[in-house]
């Protein structure tokens, strides 16, 4: 298993970075949570301390979860003729599972121990915005302690387990004979069960914003229950990726240029690919988005000095660690991506395509892609902010300014296209 791991230092350092970010933001969530049950807590603290870390700990959880699940799927891509030589000596599925679940854990033990660190460290920064926002008082003093950060750390293991039985399962159920490069990983009886949780995702989230509708605007249930509606929309959006990247190569143009041609092929034929770029982009949108965009109705229309303004700190720090979160897990999985197309690429400088065009091809792909991220994602929020603005306003038009959403999709699409690019010079340079 050690050989396997030295022998996937690209795929185990993905794996193991995703895992860090990971357990950095648990264990922080856990660090505060403990502060709030600590006896030095004051007592108008606690109710703050111990609701706030616990839900936004467990989306963090979620988020990691699918994170992984993506990071183990596209690592696992590059594998396909290991795992099929596996099964072809014998080994059953279940063994090959076993298998990448142990190498799973082992890089996420790895990084467990400094995240754990970094994880406490994050916890007293947060707890020390929250005495300048003025959202607890000075008295309240940060004690982690010891036993809910390590369980929280390990937690992360259990999570990144899952995620690797659950997203090393397709490919090692199957036959070594096949294709070792599928169009796609799946089946109709996953795309069912993909489709049906999106829609859930989608209508219990529209449902969370609409429920607004029916509240005191002076109440802070109407942000209690947008900002979950953002991540749930955002999550269910993010879950349709093929069919939005499907939508939007069928809805674009390929020009009359050979790069933008094959780059159209590509997407159509091969959509994994660009696939992990549509999922983190939408997640990063969707969140980043939305959450930015209630907080701005917030700040113009609430009252000078309310609650609902010291909440305004929070809902910045929940959409920076999120972000950073979905940021580092986007470049994570295209980088590893990318890599796994050098013999793509060294065979069309073969058939005399320049590098020069071979980039071009990459970046219209990832263009595909960003194009249909940042308009699902940027649908998605307004959608779910719409009601919070009726509510707050009674206009849906305070919904609809355009910084928060021009910053959130310039920001995705920057990080985006700089990683493509980045990763794709260095791979088609090797592969020439």
């Amino acid at each position: 298993m050690l050989r396997s791991l030295a022998h996937h230092r690209g795929g185990a350092a993905a794996s193991g970075l995703v895992a860090f970010i990971g357990t950095v933001l648990v264990t922080a969530m856990a660090a505060l949570l403990a502060t709030g049950f600590s006896d030095t807590t004051h007592v108008a603290d606690r109710s703050f301390l111990t609701q706030f870390p616990i839900i936004l700990g467990g989306w963090v959880v979620a988020i990691v979860l699918f994170a992984m699940v993506s990071t183990v799927g596209v690592a696992l891509a590059g594998r396909a003729g290991e795992i099929a030589g596996l099964r072809l000596v014998g080994a059953t599925p279940r063994q090959v599972q076993t298998r990448i679940a142990g190498e799973t854990l082992t890089v996420a033990t790895i990084a467990a121990v400094p995240g754990l660190a970094v994880g406490l460290l994050t916890g007293a920064f947060v707890l020390d915005r929250m005495h300048d926002a003025g959202l607890i008082g000075s008295g309240t003093v940060y004690a982690p302690g010891a036993a809910l950060p390590v369980i929280a750390a390990l937690l992360v293991l259990v999570v990144s387990v899952v995620a690797a039985w659950i997203g090393s399962r397709t490919l090692a159920a199957r036959s070594p004979v096949a294709d070792p490069e599928p169009t796609a990983l799946g089946g109709r009886g996953g795309d069912r069960f993909r489709r049906t949780a999106a829609v859930v995702l989608l209508i219990a989230g529209l449902g969370s914003s609409s429920a607004v509708l029916g509240m005191d605007a002076d109440s802070i249930l109407t942000t209690a229950m947008t900002g979950p509606a953002v991540v749930l929309v955002a999550v269910g959006l993010c879950m349709l990726a093929t069919e939005l990247l499907a939508l939007a190569n069928r809805l674009g143009r390929a020009g009359a240029s050979a790069p933008g041609h094959v780059a159209r092929i590509n997407v159509s034929v091969v959509p994994r690919r660009i696939r992990p770029l549509v999922t983190f982009l939408t997640l990063f949108v969707g969140i980043s988005a939305g959450t930015l965009a209630m907080q701005d109705v917030e700040n113009r229309h609430a009252v000078p000095g309310g609650t609902a303004q010291l909440l305004a700190a929070i809902n910045y720090l929940v959409v920076v660690l999120i972000a950073a979160f979905m940021a580092i897990a986007l470049t994570n999985n295209l980088v590893a991506s990318i890599g796994q197309r050098r013999t793509e690429f060294a065979t069309m400088s073969l058939v005399g395509s320049t590098r020069a065009q071979t980039l071009r091809m990459l970046l219209r792909e990832v263009g595909t892609g960003i194009a249909a991220s940042v308009v699902a994602g940027t649908i998605g929020a307004m959608a779910c902010v719409v009601p919070f603005a009726v509510a707050k306003t009674g206009s849906p038009a305070a919904a609809f300014a355009p910084l928060p959403y021009a910053a959130a999709v310039v920001v995705g699409a920057v990080i985006a296209l700089l990683a493509a690019a980045l990763a794709g010079k260095r791979v088609i340079r090797t592969a020439a």
